[in-house]
């Protein structure tokens, strides 16, 4: 199991006790609708089936909840590309790039990628900000489905190198 721990937040593996934050966090169409797997509206068998993923899912895939405080915020993982969500309340104080950073530098220092992959429904400028600042490249627009949406919704793609993640370590220090 890992957990990482930046300056403001801890990222671990999701507990039963994130029940609770989950079902109101993401029961907000303003976040769901920018993802490609949550549905809207969200309840409790919403919530069941993400516990039963996560007991299921496969071991190389890294998903872990963004706390703060120790009270859960958002959710951020790898599972193929990085994807990640915050609770509203938590938008636009830098701990999407925080959490972000963290599991980029995890997955190249310690889990060993050569390569990430991430997209963004375009619109989703936060997003954009964020992959883009961590020195993701885009490498062009596609489709994917959106649960909460029941649409299929354009999107970028990104991809972000080995080489491009050291050099954008570099320029942060």
């Amino acid at each position: 199991m890992n957990t990482l721990v930046t300056e403001r937040l801890t990222l671990r593996p999701i507990e039963e006790r994130d029940r609770q934050a989950l079902i109101p966090a993401l029961n907000n169409l303003n976040v769901s609708r920018w993802t490609g797997r949550i549905p809207y509206p969200y309840g409790p068998e919403d919530a069941d089936a993400f516990f039963v993923y996560l007991r299921q899912k496969p071991e190389d895939t890294l998903v872990l909840a963004i706390t703060r405080s120790d009270a859960l915020i958002g959710v951020i993982g790898l599972e193929g590309e990085l994807g990640y969500w915050l609770a509203e309340p938590h938008w636009g104080q830098g701990f999407g790039t925080e959490a972000a950073r963290a599991v980029v530098d995890h997955a190249f220092a310690t889990l060993g990628h050569d390569a990430l992959d991430a997209s963004y429904h375009l619109g989703n400028a936060a997003s954009r900000r964020i992959l883009l600042g961590l020195g993701f490249v885009e490498t062009g627009e596609g489709s994917a489905f959106s649960k909460a949406r029941q649409a299929e919704v354009p999107h970028m793609k990104l991809r972000l190198t080995r080489e491009a993640w050291k050099g954008a370590k570099e320029r942060r220090r």
